[in-house]
């Protein structure tokens, strides 16, 4: 892992190169209309498919790139690289003590807005389909807090299986 510390803007501009390019407003108005059908249960749907997302992405990592780790602090130092690269979100943070990331500036959040409950399920998704595949364990990622909420930042907690 330290020659990927190393590495971290190619690393970053291999992230881009990676993900599709989608317009941001339209990834925006597409999640606003998506998530007025949460409850006919798309929002399940959405949440796999991100995760699928998130597999997807630790699988390239590993046979693409070469980057192999069973340490769950590196996978979230990666993921932390990911997730700003994506532009996406503005800043991610982790407190492995507390299991917990911080997501602030979500593009989810920047979409729906105000709600009574949280609205970042797809990327609790993404996190766990990545650090399931990544680190070949089971894990469970749940949004337990969100900015839509009117809370600083989005939490999401962090549950090995």
């Amino acid at each position: 892992m330290g020659h990927l510390k190393d590495n971290i803007r190619a690393l970053a501009e291999a992230i881009e190169r990676e993900s599709v390019l989608i317009h941001r407003d339209a990834l925006i108005d597409g999640y606003r209309d998506i998530y007025k059908l949460s409850k006919f249960g798309i929002d399940r749907i959405i949440k796999k498919a991100a995760e699928y997302g998130g597999k997807k992405g630790a699988k390239t990592l590993k046979e693409r790139y070469g980057v192999y780790t069973d340490r769950l602090d590196e996978a979230l130092e990666l993921l932390t690289i990911i997730a700003e690269s994506s532009r996406l979100i503005d800043l991610f943070e982790f407190d492995l003590p507390s299991m917990e990331i911080y997501v602030e500036g979500s593009i989810l959040v920047e979409a729906i807005g105000k709600s009574q409950k949280p609205v970042c399920k797809p990327m609790a998704g993404f996190f766990k389909g990545f650090l399931t595949d990544l680190l070949d364990r089971k894990f469970e990622v749940e949004e337990v807090t969100c900015a839509a909420q009117g809370y600083d930042r989005c939490t999401f907690r962090i549950k090995q299986k």
